[in-house]
């Protein structure tokens, strides 16, 4: 994960396609990280127009 996050800022490419707003394939992180269909697809309509507010600063 390291690598990609360095390869992204430095080149501005992380080494997978850009995110699919028709198929949702995530990048997974494993051994063999890979691009693949979204794992969960039935859990996908659940949160498809739920709003996730901004999170609270620490401290503030």
């Amino acid at each position: 994960m390291r690598a990609a996050w360095t390869t992204f800022a430095t080149h501005g490419d992380p080494g997978w396609p850009a995110y699919d707003t028709t198929r949702h394939p995530p990048q997974l992180f494993d051994i063999r990280p890979t691009v693949t269909p979204y794992p969960d697809q039935d859990s996908r309509p659940i949160w498809q127009d739920h709003v996730f507010p901004a999170l609270t600063l620490m401290g503030r």
